[in-house]
């Protein structure tokens, strides 16, 4: 098994590489152009792995939340080169693995900050998800989770984790994707399959202007 795992879902180029139980990532911090870094990041690995295209078996990568145009440009890589090579391509879901990974909390949450004053967050209880994706002004948010935990303490990680902690929601000082830690949910099947396609906490801005008719667009 040679697992291929990629993120541009934030200001960030990470790519990753898992084979044989060896690990092999690279990150660029706060690239732009993430179009043009891309694939040479995925050939670079490949090569410390002393592996060719040919010998990836199965790609991951992160579908979301995130900037609109970095997580196409993921997908969009990701899709294309498994469809190249003939091998699955899973999607992963950012919040799915900061739920999962604030250790054995008996309740956890993954939260995210989406903008417009928002939250998205997902939960888990012992290690469980539950539930489904949610999305929030961030007050009601922090209100859905407090309710969650029982009065307990609900422990966060994720971008928003900082923003939204106090009382009982504590923050775990898990702010980024751990590239090794997706590794290691994906090949042992702790996270959910998802398709490779975007995951948008809202509608895009743009719409296509609608058509009327004689063909004149309004």
């Amino acid at each position: 098994m040679a697992l291929l795992l990629i993120d541009t879902s934030t200001a960030r180029c990470a790519v990753l590489v898992r084979v044989d139980g060896k690990t092999i990532q690279t990150i660029e911090i706060g690239v732009r152009g993430q179009d043009a870094r891309l694939a040479p990041m995925v050939r670079e690995i490949l090569a410390k792995a002393e592996l060719a295209p040919k010998d990836i078996t199965r790609i991951g990568v992160v579908i979301g939340p995130g900037a609109f145009t970095g997580v196409r440009i993921g997908v969009a890589f990701a899709r294309g080169l498994g469809l190249a090579l003939d091998i699955p391509v899973s999607g992963i879901n950012a919040l799915d693995v900061f739920a999962l990974g604030c250790g054995d909390k008996e309740y956890t949450a993954g939260v995210c900050d989406i903008g417009r004053g928002e939250t998205a967050f997902r939960l888990a209880r012992a290690g469980v998800l539950e539930g489904r994706y949610g999305t929030a002004a961030t007050q009601e948010a922090i209100t859905k989770i407090r309710s969650f935990g029982m009065d307990k303490t609900v422990y966060l990680a994720g971008s928003a984790a900082h923003q939204i902690s106090g009382d009982s929601l504590h923050d775990t000082g898990q702010h980024d994707l751990d590239m090794a830690r997706i590794a290691d949910f994906l090949l042992a099947d702790e996270l959910p399959d998802l398709d490779a396609f975007p995951w948008y906490h809202r509608p895009p801005d743009a719409k296509l202007p609608a058509k009327v008719s004689g063909g004149i667009t309004s």
